[in-house]
């Protein structure tokens, strides 16, 4: 096989004006990227990626991210012609576009982007769409025969990615799996070194929430952020879209002294040390006791003397503003 030409790069180039990042989906995808959504099954990921799709070759904003309207080329070698077409359709109608919007699919053609020929059929297909968004799902299926935990088998596909999306400078976006066993992305950690963007997306069962959660990022700053799915497809034919929604916080697990302490004061207002030793339901009088000290000295207080003090008074406690949001999320 002929070595291609090598191009050597001097100090002289290094020290010219960098063009900047050419953005697909601001601050986010970028063009010359190769970069992952991740989740378990039912998190919504796959529906979360067809949002995208639409808007991108819309040229609206997604979620309020603002798009660079482009091409898109899905290549689909796990739902299916008849599931990802009802998909897409539901998508497209949820943002009230028409059939001239430029989404191309390929639906179970039998990729396997461990195969050179593959390779420069994905590469043919990109440039016959024109499409700048490139979505693959998923990967474990466009690796067939081969093993997402071995270097070997995963590496040569993702230098194969990237060196199509550097040459067309076009963005790849691929749907992956969760290992639920570590709640990590499945597969070698040579995955995650290949990447630009490593973004995992999670939903609870029976809830429209979508969070997006960046565990990698090399152009920009790691964001977080969520989203609400709309569906309307009891009644064909279908609608579905995504509204901006703000993440929930995440509840913080406190020391059982401090949790119990947190929830009696909550339920009763200020009150004494002496009654919040004495009703210690989960804990200790003398763990109760150490977890208002320690609740009274944290860099953000979250409780606080509210007595006047003084010598022989009784001591009473109550919660911080802080404290009172952070009882509430108990």
């Amino acid at each position: 096989m002929a070595i291609p030409p090598i191009q050597i790069l001097t100090a002289h180039d290094a020290l010219q004006p960098q063009p900047p990042i050419s953005w697909i989906v601001d601050n986010l995808i970028s063009a010359g990227s190769v970069n992952i959504f991740y989740g378990e099954g039912g998190s919504k990921k796959t529906w979360a990626i067809l949002d995208m799709a639409v808007c991108v070759a819309n040229g609206d904003d997604w979620i309020g991210f603002k798009t660079c309207k482009s091409n898109v080329l899905i290549i689909d070698e796990e739902s299916g012609k008849r599931r990802i077409l009802r998909r897409l359709g539901d998508t497209l109608r949820g943002h009230n576009t028409d059939d001239q919007t430029p989404v191309n699919v390929i639906s179970l053609a039998g990729f396997d982007l461990g195969n050179k020929d593959w390779i420069n059929e994905l590469t043919a297909q990109i440039v016959v769409t024109g499409s700048k968004l490139i979505i693959i799902d998923a990967l474990a299926d466009v690796m067939p025969g081969r093993d997402e935990n071995l270097v070997k088998d995963v590496q040569p596909i993702f230098l194969a990615l990237r060196q199509i999306a550097e040459i067309l400078q076009v963005a790849i976006i691929i749907i992956h799996h969760a290992n639920k066993s570590k709640g990590d992305y499945r597969g070698s950690t040579a995955i995650k070194g290949a990447l630009d963007l490593l973004m995992q997306v999670e939903s609870e069962p029976k809830s429209d929430l979508i969070t997006f959660k960046t565990t990698k990022a090399r152009d920009t700053e790691p964001t977080d952020f969520a989203a609400q799915a709309q569906f309307m497809i009891s009644v064909p034919p279908g609608m579905f879209w995504l509204i901006s929604s703000a993440k929930p916080k995440k509840k913080k697990n406190y020391p059982p002294g401090q949790n119990y302490v947190l929830r009696y004061l909550l339920k009763m207002g200020n009150s004494s040390l002496q009654n919040i030793e004495g009703d210690a339901d989960s804990c200790s009088s003398a763990t109760a006791r150490r977890a208002v000290y320690d609740l009274a000295g944290m860099t953000i207080p979250l409780v606080e003397r509210t007595d006047a003090g003084g010598r022989g008074a009784l001591a009473e406690y109550g919660l911080t503003l802080e404290g009172k949001e952070e009882a509430k999320n108990l």
